[in-house]
């Protein structure tokens, strides 16, 4: 299954969502803007993730 990201980038934080390839919203999470932070909460995608 594919899968996108998104990112809507703040001054002091992130919102991630990921969603498949029907369109349908896997996870949102709004997180700091701590490169570590977002690896960590991208990694379980990191194989499928498309665009």
């Amino acid at each position: 299954m594919k899968l996108y990201g998104g990112i809507d980038l703040h001054s002091n934080n992130s919102v991630i969502a990921i969603i498949n390839e029907h369109g349908e919203t896997l996870t949102v999470k709004r997180l700091n803007n701590d490169m570590s932070v977002i690896l960590s909460f991208l990694s379980p995608y990191k194989d499928k993730l498309t665009g």
